[in-house]
């Protein structure tokens, strides 16, 4: 019976990584076989980078251009309708400014009319019109010295000056009665102004009295109580006087009583401030245990210079065996320094043979063609 093998998912991963490796190596091949490559240096993939980089840097480009030339545009087409509006604004305005001048600016509107008017013939009156005897276009119009409306303007003249006069008058009329109503005005506020400062000082006065008689009275009243307050403290401080002296001459200070010395801490403990020294019996012992320490400090101080000349004696041996080791070191080093220039010699005589053996037989061949051509066969 035949048996089929059937591939499995390592068979195929196992062929995957098979032609992969196949793959790398012909390309590795074709990167180290290429003379070019190898001797220039070029790396394709960067350059193809680089051409890409450019190429989308190119489009970029051109796309921003688009950009820009379709703004431009926009940009163009509301220029122009603005200057359209523009345009439009300013003929309207135009219109209105027409408009305006033939309603208020009219020729016949203007002061100068009556010089420029071209109708100025058709509209003046016939010579000597106001004496009541006219006259020719021929005729003189006018001589030296003639006035004909003197006596109107005499009338008129007097009657402006009349109305002048009154005028002034009733103005001086008016300004003396405001200058007396003023002056009744002033003498009024300055009285008021008198009045009211003589009451403000007597109020002052008033009041400057009350608060004298007040602070003279709070015064008295501080004097007495400081009196009294004083004969009180004089009183008290004689009594804690007498009171302290008592204390003194009955404390147990002045009468040196021992018990009070004695402190809560131990029956050996004493109260500094209060202690008044040492009984016969108490000196004794004290003399006594100065006598023990005395002796046990002697015997102290004769043990620490036994003891100081010990170790001045082995001191003094141990700097004797370390001399004696240094020179037996310095023998040692010099021995050893004489063995190492000897094995230095021996040495340098081996590494001469060496160089005269390597230098007459083997390097005296020279590699032929055979030689180099077993190199770069394969890519490993």
């Amino acid at each position: 019976m035949m048996k089929l093998q059937i591939c499995n998912d390592q068979d195929r991963k196992e062929a995957q990584n098979r032609e992969r490796r196949r793959q790398c190596e012909l390309e590795r091949r074709s990167r180290i076989f290429n003379a070019r490559n190898r001797k220039i240096g070029v790396d394709v993939p960067f350059l193809e980078r680089q051409i890409a980089e450019k190429r989308s840097e190119r489009d970029e480009q051109e796309r921003k251009d688009l950009a820009f030339a379709k703004q431009m545009i926009k940009d163009s087409n509301l220029a122009v309708v603005l200057e359209g509006r523009e345009m439009e604004e300013r003929r309207r305005i135009n219109v209105e400014i027409d408009e305006f001048r033939q309603k208020f600016q009219r020729p016949e509107d203007r002061r100068e009319f009556d010089r420029n008017n071209p109708e100025s013939l058709k509209v003046q009156l016939p010579p000597r019109a106001t004496d009541g005897e006219p006259v020719g276009m021929s005729s003189a119009q006018k001589f030296e010295g003639e006035d004909l409306e003197y006596e109107e303007r005499k009338k008129i003249m007097a009657q402006q000056k009349n109305a002048w006069l009154e005028q002034q008058v009733q103005e001086r009329k008016s300004a003396q009665e405001e200058r007396k109503k003023a002056e009744a005005a002033y003498m009024m506020a300055i009285r008021a102004r008198d009045a009211r400062a003589g009451e403000l000082d007597k109020m002052e006065r008033e009041c400057r009295y009350r608060l004298g008689q007040a602070n003279l009275r709070y015064n008295e009243a501080l004097a007495a109580e400081k009196k009294q307050l004083e004969s009180i403290m004089k009183e008290q401080e004689e009594a804690d006087n007498t009171a302290e002296m008592y204390n003194n001459l009955t404390s147990d200070m002045l009468t040196e009583n021992p018990d009070v010395a004695k402190s809560a801490l131990g029956k050996n403990r004493a109260i500094g401030f209060m202690y008044k020294g040492m009984n016969q019996e108490e000196l004794k012992k004290f003399y006594a245990a100065q006598k023990e320490q005395m002796i046990a400090a002697k015997e102290k101080r004769e043990m620490e210079q036994k003891m100081d000349a010990e170790w001045q004696a082995l001191s003094k041996s141990i700097q004797r065996e370390v001399a004696r080791q240094d020179i037996a070191d310095g023998r040692k080093r010099r021995e050893m320094a004489r063995q190492l220039m000897e094995e230095n010699q021996l040495l340098a005589l081996q590494q001469k043979e060496k160089e005269k053996y390597f230098k007459e037989v083997v390097y005296n061949n020279t590699p032929t063609d055979d030689y180099y051509s077993q190199f770069n066969t394969t890519t490993r």
